[in-house]
């Protein structure tokens, strides 16, 4: 399987969640399109008459997954965009409702290797924008944003300890030179933390990518817009429509594992029932959680990806009562 992308993690599980036999023809939504690895394996087992609209920020990743898929065009449809704008490219194509969500919220190989910015590995110009038609870049974050701003995104979104240390070395390295490359970022964080000539050293690489992350997750809004796709799901789902939510860091899991706890029959029972507040599930549908616990890849897929090791699954599917 070509992995230029992303290798697929957990995808057998995420098929059989996804795809609920209840439905004889589909409305699927990939929402993270990547290479086309989940949308291929959902075109194969579909009807001929379902639909999957494939989504995904990166034109080159419509690219590549375009001509993947090309044998399954009359069911496939391409939308190069922002997954928090579900609602648009659904009702655009003449739908009103879906029966399954999948998001795989991972980095693909692609953007590591090949796009600039979302790897401290390489020497690259500070961009880390997924969407090139964007015009903030990690660049003008680190060159412009002040003290009291770097400190949540480093603590928010990299649960970096001691984020107000780091926010003043870049600030003070930027005095003198305006930082426009990873490698002069790196620097900074190395020459801070006392890092230098660790470069390949475990805690190095873990400390380098938890502040790359926070970064690119300022950059491109991700948590913000898995608010919002959950939020828009929820109601664009139909009856027995399931959702999948393949997430890789505690802070996309911790949005995911609440949301589907707060809308769950489970929850609404417990709390809401018994106070007699029912102003909160005003609406005709709640969510039965499928994966009681999460589901993690097994040792033979951890050992034949190594990058599946944090990857975690949860999916949910849609109740609605008359």
């Amino acid at each position: 399987m070509n992995n230029e992308y992303h290798y697929p993690v957990l995808l057998y599980k995420a098929i059989e969640y996804l795809l609920n036999p209840f439905f004889k023809k589909h409305t699927i939504v990939d929402g993270t399109t990547g290479g086309g690895s989940y949308s291929e394996a959902i075109a194969e087992k579909i009807s001929d008459d379902s639909r999957l609209i494939c989504i995904d920020k990166d034109i080159h990743a419509i690219e590549f997954a375009s001509l993947r898929l090309q044998k399954y065009h009359a069911k496939v449809i391409f939308e190069k965009g922002n997954f928090a704008d579900i609602r648009t490219y659904v009702n655009k194509n003449g739908y009103n409702e879906i029966s399954g969500l999948v998001l795989d919220l991972g980095l693909s190989n692609y953007q590591l290797k090949s796009e600039p910015g979302f790897s401290y590995m390489r020497d690259t110009v500070l961009d880390m924008r997924a969407d090139k038609n964007s015009d903030f870049t990690a660049e003008e974050l680190v060159n412009n944003y002040e003290v009291d701003e770097l400190v949540g995104v480093f603590e928010n979104y990299g649960e970096i300890g001691n984020s107000e240390r780091l926010a003043k070395a870049i600030i003070s390295s930027r005095k003198q030179n305006i930082i426009k490359t990873t490698g002069m970022l790196s620097e900074v964080i190395r020459n801070e933390y006392h890092l230098s000539g660790t470069n390949k050293s475990a805690y190095a690489n873990k400390f380098l990518s938890k502040i790359y992350q926070a970064l690119r997750i300022e950059v491109n809004g991700e948590l913000n817009d898995l608010k919002k796709v959950l939020e828009e799901s929820f109601r664009l789902l139909a009856d027995k429509g399931r959702i999948v939510i393949i997430s890789y860091h505690s802070l996309e899991d911790r949005i995911v594992k609440q949301y589907f706890r707060e809308k769950s029959d489970k929850y609404f029972r417990k709390t809401f029932l018994k106070g007699g507040n029912h102003e909160h599930f005003s609406e005709n549908r709640k969510i039965n959680i499928l994966t009681k616990k999460v589901v993690i890849p097994d040792y033979k897929e951890r050992a034949e990806n190594p990058k599946s090791r944090s990857a975690k699954l949860r999916a949910a599917e849609i109740i609605k009562s008359t």
